[in-house]
Order: structure tokens, then C-alpha cells, then sequence
């Protein structure tokens, strides 16, 4: 469409800068049960967000539809936004970067490879795992796939557009003893079709389950724990959300007034990096913003917040480039999270622990965290530890603690880096002590 259209008729309506993105995408799902097509779904999809400043306040609008009428559409709703704003003097749009670290990141190899060969493999994979062990009674598998572009147009001629696609094969494995039932869950995803391991994948999904029979609880009381990386990220996760600014300045985050302080264990150094060439690569913000790879903790000393161009004006920084839409407003968001990992092996990890825990799973944490003061309590599951070797399964136990403890205690990490489909880049932790619910 000729966008140059939407910012002449903002113009003359009274709107003295606007903004106008545009997302197009398409999504496939196939899931299989029961060796049957549970689901099968193509969609095309498209969102405009535009926004503008009238009358000296910020409006924004969004729809679907992309037609003849949409200009007028966000227009007005633009309009209508800012006349109802109780926010007085917004900020200019901004002008743009002085310079942008453009990757490509689209893979036409995954986009070439036909649906009926996915779903064969999606088969073949699915009768893999039943073959892995006989108490395996029932799989889930699902394969979906996404391709989306960005385009990013604003009335100080900023123009930006990315695009990226990529795929995620999943599993479910439910193994049955006789005595109990067991799942487990597992994923391979990225843009290298040709990089997935169905048979490794379908072995790890069984294994994890099979390894959980026979669990128990365990005595309450401290243990040094390990976190499995991806357990691990759930807990880095919550911690960066006290990072962001927003956060900080209503007075809600329990790293205010942090900065330049000890936060963690020296063991600790957490780097954003969206310029990281992956699946979560953007060289762009949702304010047309550059982004750029920064250290957020460095040896557990807090180095930044995440920014937008809002909160960073109001502490007088730069933005990071971290802006992301958020309903009808800018908040703050951020990606390609990479957490330095150690250089021992897990076996090596582990042996010197006497009596302890390895945590697989987790359930509750969201609801189970005060993001103010980092107290969390959550169901869990995993192993005994026992004279540097991995022993029985655990289950039915709670862990507890708070995060800044926790990260306080940290004692470092091993080297199994794994990128997560959450994108953050994590290996597997060992808190010197930790508070473990059981018996």
C-alpha cells in the first residue's frame, strides 16, 4: 500500500506525526493423536498499529483489516486516543537511528520444503517415539511452523522491515508401568529444518518420562540445588522483569535503586543480544529504535534497566531499544537473553554435592512470585542427588526461596548452553542452598 497516503492524510487532519507498522504472517499447526490428524490449520494473518501525536497528546489505534478504509480507520481512532489521553506533552515520534545492524535472518531452505514431507516426518516421528519403550501408551505430536514480516513507517520518512520464519516440532510422551503414569514434553525448533534429530528427540522425550517412575517426596529442609537450564530461565526470566524501567519507576521492582550494585553472585553476567543471528534476531524496536547487544549484569553487578523512549527520558538516558507494544501503549520488552555459562560438564557439576537436588519441572511460578520483594513458592519435580550422582526421582515437593538470594547464593553454571524456546541462552545452576518442601 502507499503509506506515504496515511501520513498526508494524518496531516491534514490535524495529526503532526505518525507512525504506522505493519505485521504480515502465516502459521501452519498439525497435531497427531492417536496416530490421527487432530488439527491441521493454515492462517494468514496481518495487524496494523499506527499511532500519531494530536494536539500535543499520543493517540494509537490497530486493527486487521488492510482495505481501502483502514487509513481513515487508524486516523480517527488516532484522533479519538489522544482526545481522551489525560497524558499531557507526548514526546516526538523518533526520528530514527544513526545507524541499524541489519541481518538476514529468513529462510527460504524452510519455506521451500513441502507441507506433505512435514507432516510424513511429523508420522515418522510420532511412531519413533512409540518405538523407544513399550510402556510408552500414548504420544502427542504437533509440528507448527511461522513466517511473519515487519514493515515499520513513520512521517520523518523512518522506513524498516524485517522478516524471519521458523519451526517447532513438540512432543508429548506418556509412559504407564502398570503402577503410575509419567509425561514428559519436549521440543526441537529453529530455522535448520535439516538440523532436527527425530530419533534423539523421540529418546529424550521417552527417557524423561520412564525416568520419573517410582518418584517420592524427600525430608523438608535446604539443599544445595541445580536448576535444569531450562527451569533456570524461567527464574532469569523473572529476575529481568524487575530490570525494566517501567517497572522501576512504579516503584514495583525489587532491583530499584540497584543500579552499579551487587545484585547476584559474581558468577552471574547476563548480556541481552538481539543482534544474536537467530530465530529471536530484531535490529529494531517497536519505536524504530536500533537495538544493540548490552550487559544487563555483569559479574553480579546491575549494569542497566531496559528502556523505552518514555522511561528513559524520565531518568534522563538513552532508550535501549527495548520499546514493544503493549495493547494501546509502548512498554518494554526484551529477547536473545544469554547467560554465560561455566565450564564444567554436568558430572562435574554435580560431584561435589553430598546430599541434594536436580530440578527438571516446575509448576506455579507465575502465580507463585512476588515480583516486589522476589519471594516465590512453586510445585516441583526432579532428582535426588546423592554422593555427586544423580538417585531417585523426586515428586510432590515445593520449592522456595527468594530471587535475589537465590541468584545471591549462585554457584555457577555448567556447559551445556541450550537456547531455549523462550530465546533466552542458559545452561544448567547450582545454588549453594535452596529451600526444598517435602516430607
Amino acid at each position: 500500500m502507499n503509506y506515504a497516503k496515511f501520513f498526508e492524510l494524518a496531516k491534514q487532519r490535524g495529526i503532526a506525526e505518525s507512525q504506522i507498522q505493519v505485521t504480515k504472517s502465516r502459521a501452519v499447526s498439525i497435531d497427531l493423536f492417536h496416530h490421527d490428524i487432530e488439527n491441521y490449520t493454515i492462517t494468514d494473518g496481518q495487524s496494523v498499529v499506527a499511532c500519531g501525536i494530536y494536539n500535543g497528546k499520543f493517540g494509537s489505534a490497530r486493527t486487521e483489516r488492510l482495505d481501502a478504509s483502514t487509513f481513515d480507520h487508524l486516523i480517527n481512532q488516532i484522533i479519538k486516543a489522544a482526545s481522551h489521553s489525560e497524558k499531557p506533552d507526548a514526546q516526538p515520534l523518533f526520528q530514527g537511528s544513526e545507524k541499524y545492524h541489519k541481518k538476514n535472518v529468513y529462510c527460504p531452505e524452510l519455506a521451500a520444503i513441502p507441507l506433505e514431507k512435514k507432516l510424513a516426518d511429523l508420522r515418522e516421528f510420532e511412531n519413533e517415539v512409540y518405538a523407544q519403550d513399550s510402556r510408552v501408551v500414548e504420544v502427542e505430536a504437533g509440528y507448527s511452523e511461522r513466517e511473519a514480516s515487519f514493515e515499520f513507517y513513520n512521517s520523518h520518512g523512518l522506513k524498516l522491515k524485517q522478516k524471519r520464519n521458523f519451526f517447532l516440532f513438540g512432543v508429548y510422551a506418556v509412559a504407564n508401568d502398570g503402577k503410575e503414569a509419567k509425561t514428559n514434553y519436549e521440543v526441537a525448533f529453529g530455522a535448520d529444518y535439516s538440523a532436527v534429530d527425530f530419533k534423539a528427540l523421540a529418546k529424550k522425550a521417552v527417557d524423561g518420562a520412564v525416568a520419573k517412575f517410582g518418584g517420592e517426596s524427600i525430608k523438608s529442609k535446604k539443599y544445595p540445588t541445580v536448576l535444569r537450564y531450562d527451569i533456570a530461565a524461567a527464574f532469569v526470566d523473572a529476575f529481568l522483569s524487575s530490570a525494566v524501567a517501567d517497572e522501576v519507576q512504579r516503584h514495583s521492582s525489587l532491583l530499584e535503586g540497584k543500579l552499579g550494585q551487587k545484585v547476584a553472585s559474581s558468577k552471574l553476567t547476563i548480556e541481552e543480544r538481539p543482534l544474536t543471528k537467530n530465530i529471536f534476531f530484531s535490529y529494531f524496536d517497536d519505536e524504530g529504535v536500533a537495538s544493540y547487544n548490552k550487559t544487563v549484569v555483569k559479574n553480579g553487578v546491575l549494569q542497566t534497566y531496559f528502556y523505552n523512549r518514555e522511561t528513559a527520558a524520565k531518568d534522563g538516558v538513552e532508550s535501549t531499544g527495548n520499546g514493544m507494544w503493549e495493547g494501546s501503549r509502548i512498554g518494554t520488552g526484551y529477547s536473545n537473553i544469554y547467560v554465560k555459562p561455566g565450564k564444567a560438564d554436568f558430572a562435574t557439576l554435580i560431584a561435589p554435592i553430598k546430599d541434594g537436588v536436580y530440578i527438571t519441572d516446575i509448576a506455579g511460578l507465575g502465580t507463585g512470585m512476588n515480583a516486589r520483594s522476589g519471594d516465590f513458592s512453586c510445585q516441583a519435580e526432579g532428582f535426588h542427588i546423592v554422593d555427586g550422582k544423580l538417585a531417585e526421582p523426586l515428586t510432590l515437593i515445593t520449592l522456595s526461596g527468594n530471587l535475589l538470594k537465590m541468584f545471591g547464593d549462585l554457584k555457577g553454571f555448567a556447559d551445556n548452553l541450550t537456547l531455549t524456546s523462550g530465546g533466552t541462552q542458559i545452561a544448567d545452576c547450582y545454588i549453594k542452598s535452596m529451600n526444598i518442601g517435602g516430607k
